[in-house]
């Protein structure tokens, strides 16, 4: 079920860009254009790395702002992510050292004090990477790593089904899809609590956790054209049905029933394929 990485491209978040820094770097960039004019070789070049090492940080601290979210977004990661902007930080605050001790001309500790204000002023704007792991382990079953991956795919899903719901214009069909997410997250809180059933609930979880992502996908893309109440219906029947048996599947978890999960797959996967998502 390789679903994990699909988020990368759905769930946006608007703090993710550290836009904060790329404006730090225009005097820099700006600075490079009169040394250049100028012809001050060795300054040109120091002012030109300062401004690469600025915008790298940049993007570092906004790839590292995305891991944050996502990591908070998450119930089930296994292990916090590399400390991105930490080490944005850092070189932020390098490139001030060198900027105001080599370039503008204060001494060595003014330097070093611009530096770490730098450095501070980043901490306090953007926060730090987390450092509380979240990690999860399942002791009382064999294939611990498998029930593990499961969860983390299946919650991937919900994120990203979450994250589409909200940029289609139709107030049903959100509030469709938000308890399809929310009976979700109870039934892989359920299986978290019972890690046994996790393997069996696999085909399950990919079945409707993906005809759930595909009927938001369908439905954004029929909104370029003209909708007809037909395919409106269409989609309707095929959310009623997911949220149906999610809330079935919940009530048989709780009470420690066998899942009937054969028949409900197949009766999904038709509905998919005589609307045409499948």
């Amino acid at each position: 079920m390789a679903v994990k990485y699909r988020q990368t491209h759905i769930n946006t978040n608007n703090n993710d860009s550290a836009w904060l820094l790329y404006f730090y770097s225009l005097p820099y960039l700006f600075s490079i254009i009169i040394k250049l004019i100028n012809g001050e070789i060795l300054h040109l070049v120091l002012v030109s790395a300062v401004c690469v090492a600025i915008v790298l940080s940049a993007v570092w601290m906004g790839t590292g702002l995305k891991n944050k979210n996502n990591y908070h977004a998450r119930k089930y990661p296994n292990s916090t992510p590399f400390p991105m902007m930490f080490l944005a930080s850092l070189i932020v605050g390098g490139a001030t050292f060198v900027a105001s001790w080599l370039i503008v001309g204060y001494n060595l500790f003014a330097g070093i004090g611009f530096g770490l204000a730098a450095t501070c002023g980043c901490w306090l704007w953007y926060g730090l990477d987390p450092v509380k792991s979240k990690h999860i382990s399942f002791s009382d079953i064999n294939d611990s790593e498998k029930a593990l991956e499961i969860l983390q795919d299946s919650e991937s899903m919900v994120l990203n089904i979450e994250s589409a719901s909200h940029k289609i214009g139709n107030s049903e069909m959100t509030q469709r899809l938000g308890k399809i997410t929310s009976l979700a997250r109870e039934v892989l809180g359920v299986l978290y609590q019972n890690p046994k059933k996790i393997t069996k609930a696999r085909r399950f979880l990919n079945t409707y956790l993906t005809g759930a992502e595909s009927v938001v996908h369908r439905y954004a893309e029929s909104h370029k054209d003209l909708t007809t109440q037909k395919l409106e219906e269409n989609f309707r029947e095929v959310l009623v049905n997911i949220e149906q048996v999610f809330a079935d599947q919940h009530e048989k978890l709780i009470s420690s029933d066998i899942f009937d999960l054969d028949v409900d797959i197949e009766v999904l996967n038709t509905l998919l394929k005589n609307q045409g998502i499948n």
